[in-house]
């Protein structure tokens, strides 16, 4: 072996070790953010938002007078909107890869499910106003119940 084979094979070693390390990086990273957007949900501000959107959407079954009181309660509305904000930035760091995927898809069920459901009437009369919301919450949504739906799945055929 000259020394140009030795340093070609010195360089593809290095190459790979570049690679290796990179791949890492990135997922210590979308392990990280993961962790990061579940502890913000934990802070008691964060915390106190959604109870007051737990509450609102407790108080009727009927959408339209949940959007009067929405209408007519300021502080409600810019808590709601920061709900609906938290979860569509989850929705977008999942659509962009920017959060681990198999990890996201475990933490927030049956969470980001439960409110793209009970949040969906919120987000068409947002929609109805000209802002763009709820797409990859809704997404993010059917994918973590897709992932559920064929998980139980695999798991009651396992059992069989």
């Amino acid at each position: 072996m000259n020394l140009n084979n030795l340093a070609d094979l010195g360089s593809v070693i290095g190459i790979f070790l570049v690679a290796l390390g990179l791949y890492f990086s990135t997922r210590q990273f979308k392990l990280n953010r993961t962790m990061q957007y579940m502890e913000y949900l934990s802070k008691p501000e964060v915390i106190e938002v959604r109870a007051a959107v737990d509450e609102w959407l407790a108080s009727s079954s009927d959408d339209n007078a949940r959007i009067k009181h929405l209408e007519k309660d300021c502080k409600l509305h810019s808590q709601v909107r920061v709900f609906v904000s938290f979860c569509n930035q989850v929705s977008t760091a999942y659509r962009f890869r920017a959060i681990y995927k198999d990890m996201a898809f475990h933490i927030w069920f049956p969470f980001i499910p439960n409110y793209w459901e009970k949040l969906k009437f919120y987000m068409l009369w947002r929609s109805s106003q000209g802002y763009e919301v709820g797409g990859d919450f809704e997404r993010f949504a059917q994918d973590i119940n897709k992932h559920h739906f064929r998980r139980n799945n695999s798991i009651r055929r396992g059992k069989k």
